[in-house]
């Protein structure tokens, strides 16, 4: 799945040695502000329109790493195409990827609109995390749209795999698989295979790739077509502080 590749991608990038408690006390507390990006590009009547913003953080050698994680994922936001890259090149990409769509389709009517935004929607001393949304319209029978996090140590800069903001898994798994089925109302007895409504692997079960903190909540978030056909829409999970305790990273 590209946001699974896109989340590989950005780990291995941000891998780096951690700075000495020293260090992490000495570093300048992280602000934010906020950048917008409007574009529309025109083929005749048909237009490509771009309406973005996204969270810029200042403070330190922790905010030069954030900062460069939410560009690429902005960027990813924005990809028409396989590579991933820096936002103003996405960007670009994007009106010529229209114009060039337009010329070898000249009788295609419509245009294109991609709307993507990220917000801090949580912080504390340990964990940090941007909330994505986006919606897009390429052509096609209906517009797609997707939601994700990025999580990271706001005191490093570091992006935080999974496995560092989950810190009790199978515990988690068990709750959150349960929490699904009441969701969804799968009657009791009857397993998430056999209900028979859910794409699962042959593995079984599996969490999103939409997790991470906002609302003072920690959520994960199926998104269409993610662990289900499109007409179910999304399957926003959210647990409390008293329900989770110690299993994930606050």
């Amino acid at each position: 799945m590209r946001i699974l590749a896109f989340f590989v991608y950005l780990i291995l990038t941000s891998c780096a040695s951690k700075p000495s408690s020293q260090e992490i006390e000495n570093e300048t507390p992280l602000t934010f502000r906020t950048e917008t990006l409007e574009k529309e590009s025109c083929v005749g009547e048909n237009c490509a329109k771009l309406r973005l913003s996204w969270p810029m953080a200042s403070g330190g050698e922790a905010a030069a790493k954030i900062n460069p994680a939410i560009d690429e994922m902005m960027g990813f936001l924005v990809q028409t195409g396989e590579a991933i890259a820096p936002l103003d090149s996405m960007v670009a990409q994007y009106f010529s990827s229209f114009e060039a769509f337009k010329s070898e389709f000249p009788d295609s009517y419509g245009g294109w609109e991609i709307e993507a935004a990220g917000t801090v929607s949580y912080e504390s001393d340990s964990t940090l995390s941007i909330y994505f949304t986006q919606f897009s319209f390429l052509g096609g029978a209906h517009p797609t749209s997707l939601v994700t996090f990025l999580n990271f140590d706001p005191r490093t800069g570091e992006a935080l795999p999974v496995d560092r903001v989950i810190l009790n898994e199978t515990e988690f798994f068990k709750l959150t698989e349960q929490k699904f089925a009441e969701y969804h109302e799968v009657e009791k007895g009857v397993s998430l295979v056999d209900d028979g409504r859910f794409f699962l692997p042959e593995t079984g079960f599996f969490l999103a790739n939409a997790i991470g903190f906002k609302e003072d909540k920690f959520w994960v978030i199926y998104v269409p077509y993610e662990i289900g056909p499109y007409a179910m829409g999304y399957t926003e999970l959210e647990f409390s502080k008293e329900e989770l305790g110690e299993m994930v990273r606050w």
